[in-house]
């Protein structure tokens, strides 16, 4: 299923962040669910809009922002999946409204589109799960849970897992979403690219010089141009266009083009 967010539902604003949750509910939004979160995704992968505008929540708006994360709203988009009505973290208990494949493959299109529209970089401080609030941002939470579990993939238990796993997909879904270079450019003129490998569960150092300052962070399967290199270090782009260093080492070359 392939989704679009509406273009009015993207005001022009600066955003810092995307925090992902779940609604706690049934399949479909209610109005308690509306006022919370920017945009809802019901049992169906139908997108719901909530009554705040995304732009409530950019830094000295002046508007009642969406509250969808305690303390940490401002500069923050709160996308939500309707799901996990009964549930229970441990030990686990799904509940009858579990998160499907289909809602959190339709989740992962909504964030790549937001991140690519707002040009967040998909880094564990800036695109999250409610879960990974305090943890990753040490803004104190009440004991959030979401998600740290997901039926359809046993496999993955905990923040930090279920965080990865979503950052993977939507970095990989940026790079489908993301325009194609224009054939006019020469081939010599175009950078060989990259894919980052061997860094999971953690994610690879995103740094403004080689050795230098923590800028970022890269999941795995992120696709790079490499622009120059420097010892152990690689000078590159990602596909949001920010320019810095990696280590060479989690770097595979995918050709050029």
């Amino acid at each position: 299923m392939t989704v679009s967010i509406p273009k009015s539902w993207m005001q022009k604003c600066d955003m810092k962040r995307i925090h992902v949750h779940w609604t706690a509910g049934g399949y479909s939004a209610n109005s308690t669910d509306k006022a919370a979160y920017h945009i809802l995704i019901e049992g169906t992968g139908h997108l719901v809009k909530g009554d705040k505008d995304i732009d409530a929540n950019a830094a000295g708006s002046g508007k009642k922002p969406a509250s969808h994360t305690l303390n940490a709203n401002t500069g923050a988009i709160g996308v939500s999946i309707c799901a996990m009505m009964g549930s229970h973290e441990s030990p686990f208990v799904p509940g009858p409204c579990p998160i499907t494949q289909l809602q959190w493959d339709v989740m992962i299109q909504v964030v790549a589109q937001l991140s690519l529209h707002y040009n967040i970089p998909v880094t564990a401080t800036t695109i999250l799960t409610h879960a990974e609030v305090q943890p990753n941002l040490g803004i104190k939470q009440k004991n959030k849970w979401d998600i740290v579990r997901l039926v359809f993939d046993p496999s993955k238990v905990g923040y930090k897992a279920v965080g990865n796993k979503m950052r993977v997909e939507v970095a990989t879904a940026r790079d489908g979403a993301a325009p194609p270079l224009p054939t006019s450019i020469p081939d010599d003129m175009k950078l060989a690219r990259f894919r980052v490998k061997g860094v999971n569960p953690s994610t690879l150092s995103f740094r403004r010089s080689p050795s230098g300052e923590k800028v970022g962070e890269l999941p795995e399967g992120t696709l790079v141009e490499r622009i120059s290199g420097l010892g152990d270090w690689s000078q590159v782009r990602t596909p949001a266009g920010y320019v810095g260093w990696v280590a060479t080492e989690y770097l595979v070359a995918i050709g050029a083009g």
